[in-house]
């Protein structure tokens, strides 16, 4: 059995490891009393901000410093872990150095509980400063980069329309001139279809009624549905919250594009199912159907059966949308004869 200098020794060791490792990975740990709200931590979370140690003695002391911003979003995240409405406190801040600027932080925490029923909450603060401002430069030359070639489309499509005009147009130029426009078209979808992806990452899912997105998805197709004889149909149902975001329309506004322009069929039909803790939607033609040895691939980026039309884009992105709202989709062979899309969605 070691005795007691061995183990000093050891723990000793052990101390010295673990405040390396934070170091290297610019973590540090902290810890607040219950009820009190007085905190312990080690000194790098201080040093990490420019102050020194004694500047902390309350949990008080570091909420004054987040960003206004931030404020409220960090305090109610505490409030629902120790209310029991979180498993965990987990939040990303920002708190004001001692320089003036702001720092980056995500602070993961948990309550626990020593002997005597004395409780506290204990955790780590990760420095993710340069990780924020990665991301912020992504956003940025994303930002600029989608204007600048939307833009930049718009002209050529302006040019396009112009020589549509000319009276001596051959017909070899015709046809040149209609892939182009067909370029132009797809290249603005597909900018679009990135703009929407970039906007699903920071997505937040809240309660939507299912009813309304569908309505809205209708509308936002008319146009195509002018010139040619098909019959869009949404089975009415009542009022059905699902867990969703802003977002969700465009799910459903793809699926019925891609039924409008792939399907050759008559009529396309939107249902709605539940069960217990689902809401099944289904958008079904009776079209040509789709083949089993494709009902896998037609979710991967980049394909397309028809790159004239497309750029296979369309159902990846719907995907990846439903993926944010734990949400699924599957295709299947419809009742109609043709496509059926199946999309399950969380009850809210």
């Amino acid at each position: 059995m070691k005795d007691r200098e061995e183990l000093e020794e050891e723990l000793k060791i052990y101390k010295e490891r673990l405040e390396n490792a934070m170091e290297a990975g610019d973590l540090a740990w902290w810890e607040m009393e219950l009820p009190s709200g007085e905190v312990r931590f080690n000194d790098r979370k201080a040093k990490m901000l420019g102050y020194s140690p004694e500047r902390f003695e309350h949990y008080k002391d570091f909420t004054d410093l987040l960003h206004p911003e931030d404020h409220d979003r960090a305090m109610q995240a505490m409030r629902d872990h120790l209310e029991g409405e979180k498993e965990r406190y987990e939040v990303e801040y920002r708190i004001e150095k001692k320089d003036g600027d702001h720092k980056w932080f995500r602070d993961v925490g948990a309550i626990t509980e020593e002997k005597g029923g004395q409780k506290k909450v204990t955790g780590v603060v990760i420095d993710i400063d340069e990780r924020k401002a990665a991301e912020e430069r992504e956003r940025f030359l994303h930002s600029l980069l989608r204007h600048d070639i939307r833009n930049k489309i718009q002209v050529i499509r302006g040019y396009h329309q112009l020589l549509r005009q000319e009276e001596d147009l051959t017909e070899n130029g015709d046809r040149y001139l209609r892939s182009a426009e067909k370029s132009v078209k797809n290249s603005i979808d597909l900018i679009e279809k990135i703009r929407t992806l970039r906007q699903a990452e920071e997505e937040e899912i809240k309660e939507v009624d299912l009813r309304s997105v569908l309505n809205e998805s209708a509308k936002s197709v008319e146009e195509q549905l002018e010139d040619i004889e098909l019959d869009l149909r949404i089975d009415d149902f009542d009022e059905l919250n699902v867990r969703g975001g802003p977002l969700l329309k465009e799910v459903f506004s793809n699926l019925i594009e891609n039924s409008i322009k792939y399907s050759e069929g008559t009529e396309i039909r939107c249902r709605v199912d539940e069960t217990e803790d689902e809401v099944i939607c289904g958008i079904e033609d009776d079209g040509k159907g789709i083949p089993d040895d494709l009902k896998n691939k037609i979710f991967q980026k980049g394909y397309t059966s028809d790159k004239e039309r497309g750029t296979g884009l369309g159902l990846f992105l719907v995907q990846k949308l439903l993926e944010v709202y734990d949400g699924s989709i599957e295709v299947k062979d419809s009742e109609l004869g043709g496509a059926r899309f199946e999309v399950r969605l969380k009850r809210a």
